[in-house]
């Protein structure tokens, strides 16, 4: 369905520290490589504070890496993200969009949505005037299920979910290319998640939208992703086609996750990841795997692709 040789964008060995105090280093991401093709939702799981918000928002030009590149590919030229300021970030914002977990704490509730929805375009300068402008929001409205009178409401005034699709119209009203949707449905019941993302996968396809949906329910992400990568404690795991990593999770870690979104109880994570700021030097997941050995905790594993297509860092597949 996608051209592998048509990357939208490539996450290159991006590191990130924090410093507490001088006695206390965390490390939020290490030597962290994925690439995300055009036109695919691809989906980053993980146990919250394993690092995914904390790589959203470089990606975004938020916050700096330590090291590494975001190349983010635009009339067939990559540029990265990481080394853009002032205005040549601001044109960039029009073409990467972040949809965030609770609407009502990331939107303005003393304005009406259809102000809400407007402002996008005003600050980037885009309509001929105001009237077009307002006909471009009750299409965005009508495109993500709501009634254009909701112009004339407030935040408060809605439910969870129609304030999500608030937060998908404001995302999408400078018709980007890229979004970024982080932990996107988690706040919402079960029943509306669906809906989100039924609406989401809509989205896509009409506007031709690449995703990285972020979350922590590795069911949800499988549900709208075409490929996985999975994360623990700021390293990439396992990645892989988003049908085969559900079906046939390999790494201890996926398979628990795995477990944790059906309720199997055989394979379910046991105790806290260890500090961020603990020097590892073998497997990440070392401390919480029923199949450590030695090796696991002497030794770092590297991704390395298996017969399916996926890469796994795990010392239990990469023995030849």
């Amino acid at each position: 369905m996608f051209n592998e040789n048509n990357p939208i964008l490539k996450v290159k060995n991006i590191s990130k520290v924090y410093a507490e105090d001088k006695n206390n280093i965390v490390n939020a991401l290490n030597d962290v490589n994925f690439e995300i093709i055009k036109g695919e939702a691809f989906g980053l799981v993980g146990e919250s504070g394993c690092g995914k918000s904390t790589l959203a928002q470089i990606i975004m030009n938020l916050i700096p890496a330590d090291k590494g590149e975001i190349l983010y590919t635009k009339d067939k030229t990559e540029i990265n993200i990481l080394s853009l300021k002032g205005k040549k970030m601001k044109a960039l914002r029009k073409e990467i969009q972040f949809i965030f977990q609770d609407p009502y704490s990331s939107i303005n509730p003393r304005k009406k949505i259809g102000w809400l929805i407007k402002e996008p375009l005003i600050i980037h300068k885009i309509g001929a005037d105001d009237a077009q402008r307002e006909k471009m929001v009750d299409e965005m409205l009508c495109s993500v299920g709501l009634d254009k009178n909701y112009k004339n409401r407030f935040p408060s005034e809605l439910s969870g979910g129609q304030r999500q699709r608030v937060a998908i119209a404001i995302a999408l009203i400078l018709n980007p290319e890229f979004v970024i949707c982080d932990e996107a449905v988690s706040a919402l019941d079960v029943s509306v998640q669906a809906q989100i993302l039924n609406l989401l996968r809509d989205m896509q396809k009409k506007m031709g939208l690449t995703y990285l949906f972020i979350s922590h329910n590795l069911n949800v992400v499988s549900y709208i992703s075409d490929r996985i990568a999975v994360m623990y404690l700021g390293e990439i795991v396992e990645t892989g086609n988003s049908e085969i990593i559900f079906k046939n999770p390999l790494h201890p870690y996926t398979k628990a996750l795995f477990s944790a979104s059906v309720n199997i109880e055989d394979v379910m994570l046991k105790g806290e990841p260890p500090s961020k700021s603990t020097l590892i030097k073998g497997c990440v997941f070392a401390s919480r795997c029923g199949y450590c050995s030695e090796k696991c905790l002497a030794e770092k594993p590297v991704l390395k692709e298996t017969a399916d297509g996926r890469k796994i860092a795990c010392h239990l597949y990469n023995e030849h």
